[in-house]
């Protein structure tokens, strides 16, 4: 008895000589190629998907990180009254704004730092040293693709500025 005859994936042989596969037989490499190709294109979406991110999220960082260095830049003295008799038109305090380019004309962003808003607050610190503590919170404006892409609501960055000593 020819047990290879009876073999499920066996090829069919018809008087010929001609060999084919049964139907079976491609109804399961149909299935295995199919489920290969979803896993593909998963993994091609997933892959897109996270370097858009980590792309949105630096970005954000970039916004949160730029009006903390600038006060770093001008001190605790100059930004100990900022708000009261100054303030920089780009870097409103304690309220949502649109980040643009800037009015000075030193600083200019890619196209997609318009689809976000910061919020800059200043906390003074007092103790033995006396400090101010700036918070920047960067956060995509209403519905646009950088919501969709962006894991997180919102991006926060802080940081301090101390007075010198005497």
């Amino acid at each position: 008895m020819n047990l290879k005859r009876f073999s499920f994936f066996s090829r069919i042989e018809y008087p010929g000589g001609y060999r084919a596969f049964s139907m079976i037989e491609v109804l399961i490499a149909m299935v295995f190629l199919a489920t290969v190709i979803i896993g593909i294109g998963n993994m091609n979406y997933m892959s897109n998907k996270s370097a858009m991110d980590s792309y949105y999220e630096f970005l954000g960082l970039q916004l949160a990180q730029e009006p903390i260095e600038i006060f770093r830049v001008f001190g605790y003295k100059w930004l100990s009254t900022y708000g009261q008799s100054h303030s920089l038109p780009d870097y409103p305090l304690d309220s949502w704004q649109p980040v643009s380019s800037s009015v000075m004309g030193g600083i200019q962003y890619p196209p997609e730092a318009s689809l976000f808003q910061r919020k800059i607050s200043l906390k003074p610190i007092n103790g033995k040293i006396k400090a101010i503590r700036i918070k920047v919170q960067v956060a995509p404006k209403e519905q646009n693709r950088i919501k969709i892409w962006l894991s997180q609501s919102d991006i926060s960055m802080e940081g301090i500025v101390c007075e010198t000593p005497k």
